[in-house]
């Protein structure tokens, strides 16, 4: 009877070490699903990381070609004026280096 209880406990011992082997293979498949999942999710964020950039570099650009055209505009506003009232503009750019040089004095 010892002998058959023996046979039994090492069948027992047997099943067991083969279900011990099938679940490092199931938890090393699942870890590696893990990693391909995460890199996979890196990969994405990158992407939409990048295309947000690029979106927000585009809007800048838009809004300094804006300014830019806003300041041409102003220039040319600015150069007409002069042009209308030249000794209203030698006055006021005289009053204003005046004012600069009270001013940088103290």
């Amino acid at each position: 009877m010892a002998v058959a209880n023996n046979k039994s406990e090492t069948a027992k011992e047997t099943d067991l070490n083969k279900q011990i082997e099938e679940l490092r293979n199931d938890i090393a498949s699942i870890t590696e699903l893990l990693a391909k999942r995460g890199s996979e999710d890196v990969i994405n964020l990158q992407d939409r990381a990048r295309g947000v950039a690029k979106a927000a570099v585009e809007k800048a650009q838009e809004k300094l070609t804006v300014l830019n055209e806003d300041a041409g505009r102003a220039e040319a506003r600015m150069m007409l004026e002069i042009r209308k009232k030249p000794l209203a503009a030698v006055g006021l750019a005289a009053g204003v280096g005046f004012l600069a040089a009270l001013l940088v004095r103290k």
